[in-house]
């Protein structure tokens, strides 16, 4: 009896173990079977780590890289913000270059008009000159044809006179032939000389004949000589009139001749004034090309700077959020193991 009681109270016991035996295998074998899906997933989880780490490490690089392109393009920036600087220096310059040729054109172009001016004023005063000097030649002219119309009148006496004193000799001597032929008649006639009435008559006659003819003689001289000398005052005045004119003549010359030197000087000043002025014009116009295209070059290169400025956002590519985004998912599964 003790003996199959002690079975009995064996039995449950064994199948009790056996049980717990079993129980104990299954639960060894189901936590085999999670320790093998636990070590496959830590697997794949060393490998997901792995891969976020590569990729982590790669995205790294990439920023690295993409800080390294910031810093050239910063560099970038900086040496164009630079030559911005200095083209608009080289503008500034530029434009006040442009002022001060423009002031120059209109300070070249102020003496071109006074110069363009005081040479149609000399023009005037030599048009004024030489209509003067025509009419002092004209009235010279005159003078000279009066001069010689004078000198002719004065030779025309001259002749005349010298006729007249031809004829009184010729007369004087006709008369004296005549009386020496009355007498020697008389004197071979035998007429006593006292009593002969022609002889007296011309004796009477013969002195108051030569007085008269004498007297004329000397009327006429008187007046010759009046004539002589008011032609000789006559001749003085044309003649100093004409020297005046003269020296007038060649005076209105002397000044024509400078009037006509500085209207050749006036006219070189204003062709060399307008040659200034195209050079300045064609100085100003380069001026101006070039400073348009150094405002193209600036717009164009403040254009280029606000697309690299753009293209260096490089927080707003979708490479990049996916890298953070990446990284952001790689920092959360760490930070639960």
């Amino acid at each position: 009896m003790s003996c199959s009681d002690k079975k009995t109270t064996v039995d449950p016991l064994l199948k009790d173990l056996d049980e717990k035996k079993e129980s104990f295998r299954r639960n060894v074998v189901s936590l085999a079977s999670e320790l093998k899906q636990v070590r496959g997933r830590l697997v794949s989880q060393e490998q997901s780590f792995l891969k976020e780490t590569q990729t982590r490490k790669e995205a790294e690089k990439r920023a690295k890289n993409m800080e390294m392109e910031m810093c050239k393009l910063n560099k970038r920036l900086e040496e164009r913000n630079s030559q911005l600087h200095a083209s608009a220096s080289d503008a500034e310059k530029f434009i006040k270059d442009l002022e001060e040729f423009r002031s120059q054109l209109d300070a070249t172009n102020q003496t071109a008009e006074a110069s363009a001016d005081s040479a149609e004023s000399t023009k005037i005063q030599c048009s004024v000159l030489k209509q003067q000097l025509d009419d002092k030649t004209r009235s010279l002219r005159e003078h000279e044809h009066r001069v010689t119309q004078l000198g002719h009148q004065l030779d025309d006496l001259q002749r005349g006179l010298s006729l007249r004193e031809c004829s009184e000799k010729q007369l004087r001597e006709e008369l004296r032939r005549i009386e020496r032929e009355v007498t020697e008649a008389i004197t071979k006639a035998g007429i006593d000389s006292n009593d002969c009435v022609l002889k007296k008559f011309l004796e009477d006659v013969s002195p108051v004949n030569f007085e008269r003819m004498n007297r004329l003689v000397e009327v006429n001289d008187v007046e010759v000589k009046k004539l002589k000398d008011e032609i000789r005052l006559m001749s003085g005045h044309w003649k100093h009139q004409t020297k005046e004119l003269e020296y007038q003549l060649e005076k209105q010359r002397r000044t024509d001749q400078d009037l006509k030197k500085k209207i050749l000087k006036l006219e070189f000043c204003l062709q060399e004034t307008r040659s200034q002025t195209r050079k300045l014009q064609r100085k100003e116009e380069r001026r101006d090309m070039e400073i348009k295209e150094i405002r193209d070059l600036m717009s164009g290169k403040q254009q280029g700077d606000e697309e690299s400025w753009g293209k260096q956002k490089f927080w707003d590519n979708s490479g990049f959020k996916i890298v953070v985004s990446m990284s952001m998912l790689m920092l959360v599964v760490v930070s639960k193991r």
